[in-house]
């Protein structure tokens, strides 16, 4: 088990974006598979978290049309290098070409992407609701049964 958690309405914008829908691409994985897994502790942590931060766009449709945008935005942010398992022949062909350093660029630029997203989603949740400073403990989460701990994949599973 892992160390209890506390949430803020930080966390509460992060949960709007990682469980936001995305288009599904070839095969249904199967029930047991870490996407699935995952995107079910998605959708349930947001839905403890709405509960217990007492909060929803329900009324606020402009708002919640736009933290749709940014989550899926948010979702479809990627690197040149994403998704690429096995790299070792590209990599051998374009080291000392630049490119992997433009690459490694690219991620850090990425990554800073990835926290303003996060920043802009806290915004429209704080135009929608100030945030008063609330936190939500696991134990909270739990008691509404909401498992907080995050699935794994320990046999490297690839769905």
């Amino acid at each position: 088990m892992l160390p209890l958690m506390d949430y803020t309405r930080r966390d509460l914008a992060l949960a709007y974006l990682n469980a936001h829908e995305m288009p599904e691409f070839g095969p249904e994985p199967p029930a047991a598979s870490l996407a699935t897994r995952l995107k079910t502790y998605h959708r349930e942590l947001l839905r403890g978290l709405k509960h217990l931060f007492d909060f929803s766009l329900e009324d606020e449709t402009a708002l919640r049309m736009f933290l749709n945008s940014v989550a899926h935005s948010y979702r479809t942010n990627t690197t040149p290098l994403s998704g690429v398992l096995e790299g070792g022949l590209l990599y051998k062909r374009i080291d000392g070409t630049g490119m992997l350093e433009v690459c490694r660029e690219l991620t850090e630029l990425h990554l800073k992407s990835q926290e303003r997203h996060v920043d802009l989603a806290v915004m429209i949740l704080e135009l929608a609701k100030p945030d008063d400073g609330q936190v939500v403990t696991s134990e909270q989460l739990r008691a509404i049964g909401v498992d907080d701990e995050k699935p794994t994949d320990p046999d490297y599973e690839w769905y």
